[in-house]
Parts: C-alpha cells; sequence; structure tokens
C-alpha cells in the first residue's frame, strides 16, 4: 500500500505541504473543520530563503500577480520622528529575489488552487485520532510479506479480530486500548464482521467520516492549543515516546504575552495615502517606548492596507495568566485590543489607526496571542506517526515574517523525510520524524535566538537602550550587515525530488542549514 499521509487543518504550513507531496506524488488528505481557509487575516512576508522553492511548486507567477517587493522597513517613534530603518533592497541582487508581502489569506488560497479538489475535505470536524502504537503494524505490506504464516485472501487486510474497548483512543481524550483475539478462536455467526485494522493512524469526524492514513500531521493554530496542552496518552511501554503528555510553557508562570491584533481594509482610495500608488509595499513601523504598544501599516497590491497592533503584557510570578481566547476570530478578543486603539494613535501611513480598525470589517480582524514560556511540542512527547507543524507551535517571536519562513521550511524538511521513507512501519515512520526534527533543531534555535534579539532591539525601555538601539540600527557597518544577512538568506535550499529552478543570487546558494552566530543584522544582545 503506497504511504497515505493525514493533514488536520489549513494553514500556511500544512497547505504548502500539501502541495509538496502533491508534487512529489505522495497520497495525502487534507480534512478542515472550517467551511473555508481560515487563515488569520493580516500581512505575510516572504523571504528569498523560500522563493526558490515556491518556483519549484510553480507559484512564481502567482506570487507576482498578488505580493509586491518589501525592500524597506522604516521603524519611527509615536510622533512620526524617524528612530531608523531595515534596508534590504539589495536581496534583488545578492539573493536572487526580494522579499514579497502579501496577505495570508491570499497566500492560502493561491496553494489551495494548485491541489486537487478531491484531497481538501472542508467541514471536517475532527472528534477522534486513534493511534496504532503496539509495536505490530496490522494489515502493514512490509510485516505482512515478512509473515509465512500470514493466509490472508485479501491483499493488505490482516484477518485477525480485534476488539476496540471503548475507541477512547482520540490524541485530545484519552488511550487506545486493543485486545487481540487468539487465532483459533472463531467468532460467533452472529458477531458482525470486523472492521478492518487501523493501518497507523485513522482520524474519525463529527459526520461520521473516517480516513485512515500511515502519519498524522497537525495544523498547530490558537484554536488547537489548548487541546493540545491537555495531551494526556498512555503510550505504552514499547511505544517510542517515553514521556506522556505535552506542557505547553517552560514552568508554572508565564513571564510575558503579547497580543496581536491584525487586519486587512477593503480597497482605499489613493487620493488619501498617495503610497498606495508605488509599486513596492511601503511598510512603516511605530515603536512607542511609553505605552508598550506598537504597530504598523503596510500597503498591498491593490489599494488596500495590512495593519496591526501588539500589545506587551509583563507577567510577575504572582501575576495571574489571562485567559486564551477560543480562536483568532473571537469577538471578545477583538473587541478588547480595539478598546487599545486609541484616536492619538497615528497611523504611518497617514490618518490614525482608528480609522484604519473603521475601514476594516470584522471577519477581516484576527486576534493572536504569543507567550514568552511557550513550549511546543517535541518529539519526546507526541504519539507515535503524530507531527504538529505550525507557527503557533513555535517559541519564535512574529516578526517580519520569520515563523511563516520556518514553518515553510519545516513543511520541506518533513516531505524529504517521507519521500526518503522505505517502510511504513511504526519504528520506520518514527525514525523519519526525528530525523526531520534533528535536521531542522539547529536552524529554529537560530530562528528564536534572532527573534528574541531583534524584539529586545525594537523595545528600548530606558535610554541606554534607546542608545544602543539607535546605534544598532543606523551605525552598524554596511560590510557587518551584509555578512550576517548572507549567512541568513545564502540558505536558498530546493526540494531534492523536484526539477531545480535557476538561482539568480550573486551570493552562491548554501546547502546548510546553519549559520555561525546568532544575532540578527549584527546586533548583539542588548544590556537589560
Amino acid at each position: 500500500m503506497p504511504l497515505k499521509v493525514l493533514i488536520v487543518g489549513a494553514d500556511v504550513g500544512t497547505l504548502t505541504l500539501a502541495l509538496i507531496l502533491e508534487q512529489a506524488g505522495i497520497d495525502f488528505t487534507l480534512l478542515e473543520s472550517q467551511e473555508s481557509v481560515p487563515a488569520c487575516a493580516g500581512g505575510l512576508v516572504l523571504h528569498p530563503t523560500i522563493l526558490p522553492l515556491l518556483e519549484q511548486l510553480s507559484l512564481r507567477d502567482d506570487l507576482l500577480f498578488t505580493s509586491q517587493p518589501l525592500e524597506q522597513v522604516a521603524l519611527l517613534d509615536s510622533k512620526m520622528g524617524s528612530i531608523g530603518g531595515l534596508d534590504w533592497s539589495e536581496w534583488r541582487l545578492r539573493y536572487g529575489a526580494w522579499s514579497r508581502f502579501m496577505t495570508r489569506i491570499e497566500y492560502c488560497n493561491m496553494v489551495l488552487e494548485k491541489l486537487p479538489e478531491a484531497k481538501v475535505l472542508f467541514q471536517k470536524a475532527i472528534t477522534q485520532v486513534s493511534v496504532l502504537h503496539n509495536g505490530q503494524e496490522y494489515g502493514s505490506d512490509d510485516e505482512q510479506d515478512n509473515d509465512p504464516n500470514h493466509t490472508s485472501n485479501e491483499p493488505g487486510v490482516d484477518h485477525i479480530p480485534l476488539t476496540f474497548e471503548g475507541r477512547r483512543d482520540s490524541i485530545l481524550d484519552e488511550i487506545v486500548e486493543e485486545k487481540q483475539m487468539p487465532a483459533s478462536t472463531t467468532p460467533p455467526a452472529t458477531a458482525a464482521a470486523p472492521p478492518p485494522p487501523a493501518r497507523g493512524v485513522t482520524v474519525e469526524c463529527s459526520d461520521g467520516s473516517m480516513y485512515s492514513g500511515h502519519i498524522l500531521i497537525c495544523n498547530v493554530g490558537d484554536s488547537l492549543q489548548d487541546k493540545l496542552a491537555a495531551l494526556d496518552l498512555d503510550l505504552g511501554s514499547d511505544s517510542h515516546n517515553s514521556s506522556p503528555g505535552a506542557s505547553f510553557t517552560e514552568g508554572s508562570q508565564s513571564k510575558e504575552i503579547q497580543y496581536f491584533l491584525s487586519g486587512v481594509t477593503d480597497t482605499m482610495d489613493s487620493q488619501r495615502y498617495p503610497l498606495m500608488k508605488e509599486d513596492t509595499t511601503q511598510l512603516n513601523l511605530v515603536l512607542d517606548d511609553r505605552s508598550g504598544l506598537t504597530w504598523w501599516a503596510a500597503t498591498l497590491v491593490d489599494h488596500r492596507i495590512a495593519w496591526q497592533v501588539t500589545k506587551r503584557v509583563r507577567l510577575s510570578e504572582k501575576s495571574a495568566v489571562p485567559p486564551r481566547f477560543g480562536s483568532p476570530q473571537d469577538p471578545s478578543a477583538i473587541r478588547s485590543m480595539c478598546n487599545h486603539i486609541s484616536p492619538r494613535m497615528i497611523c504611518p501611513l497617514g490618518g490614525t489607526m482608528s480609522q484604519l480598525v473603521e475601514w476594516t470589517r470584522t471577519s477581516n480582524m484576527a486576534c493572536k496571542r504569543w507567550e514568552r514560556g511557550f513550549e511546543p511540542i517535541v518529539p519526546a512527547q507526541a504519539p507515535p506517526r503524530v507531527l504538529f507543524l505550525g507557527e503557533a507551535g513555535r517559541k519564535t517571536i512574529p516578526l517580519f515574517g520569520e515563523p511563516g519562513d520556518e514553518t515553510i521550511l519545516d513543511a520541506l524538511s518533513i516531505a524529504e523525510s517521507l519521500v526518503s521513507l522505505r517502510s511504513k512501519e511504526t519504528k520506520t515512520v518514527q525514525a523519519a520524524i526525528d530525523s526531520h526534527h534533528s535536521a531542522r533543531s539547529q536552524r529554529r534555535d537560530l530562528a528564536i535566538d534572532e527573534s528574541r534579539s531583534m524584539d529586545q532591539l525594537l523595545r528600548a525601555g530606558g535610554p541606554l537602550r534607546r542608545l544602543c538601539r539607535s546605534v544598532a540600527l543606523n551605525y552598524t557597518p554596511k560590510c557587518m550587515q551584509d555578512r550576517m544577512s548572507d549567512e541568513k538568506y545564502a540558505y536558498r535550499p530546493q526540494a531534492t525530488f523536484l526539477h531545480p529552478v535557476p538561482d539568480y543570487g550573486a551570493v552562491p546558494p548554501n546547502v546548510h542549514s546553519g549559520r555561525s552566530r546568532r544575532s540578527f543584522g549584527g546586533c548583539e544582545k542588548l544590556p537589560e
């Protein structure tokens, strides 16, 4: 039986993975609980690191049509005075492509159009996930071929009767308990024929439909975090995993929480915002050191504006952690964040942020939460044959597209591991998952360090820190900036199983994901 992958949840990472699997010839089914792609509103930055891969996936023309180059990011204070900026104007020459800016929803829909309709199923809410993990793959081709006593008349199906007690086998509930009846036992004539045994992972939906596969890949979104945090599986003594359960915090207390309110306006009058007439994206970021709020606005290709307001909440050991909200589209969370947007908050493109909120429909807004102390699922805690993918499952602070890039690179790494898979046994599948985590671990750690360094750089809270920020942004030698950028963006991987595309960069591409220093743009960690 060919390898079959089940994907739960549609987002930037999982949809990209589905397209890579489709190009690689690996069978998959993507299940989404909503009626359409529930991508969070807001902008998405795609950097040169992933653009060769997207060209391999035949997305180049679509990207040129739906996105604009992002050459510079201007940093301003609350009175619109210049603090500094990030200059990416030479990236087209050095790395073969500019960074591109577009909306998240447009990216997801762009990828969705390339996927077969029969493999992407909507309105499929998952109620139960069964993982067969007792060391024996009932019905797997490998073990049937190696078993001289196997006498099945139907290829790929083992007729050993199985009895499942209670079917409390969801990763969101409790455990799977299975009993194997002796081969000599004959089931009663009146008993119904037992269902075909699970081939690794079986997913049951609220409408009663069931889907089976050899590996399950779950999108870790805000609506899934609470369910995964309650994960408490007894994986069995023979399981690869020795540590049941999973925690989403490094300790009992989070140190900091950031709330992000994002939105995309309707089509605007270019006379009101002349910057929209430019053929490049104008992204301006405002840093208000006194209020703890930051906000940015950026022009889109079709005379719309993407914007975001960030509120930082610092917690002491005695502070109570604010409760989570249900989903990024939770109306109460959106209203709560809108209350923090003062009419005095100047929009860096003109007008005020309150006006942008008024010109944005609620359906085009989303509120996300990031916790310092958030602990993603790691291989030692995930059930066998289950892998988690998504920006919400990382400690990377969402700044300038870093989590989106890394999630797409995660999707490529997963696909590379699955393409090289030679067996569908649990130990072989788990070895492929471990290989993916090992290949991505170094770059994942570097991305976390870089996002923290940049976040610390931007949120200067005192005179000394503001001075360090000004020096880092305005007086760092260009040779040092180029060297740090080259170490990062020389890594431009392509799928080894797809036809390679030309690399147009003056800086040769690097096949290794690591970099020698853990800093962002030559800016070391600032003093506390």
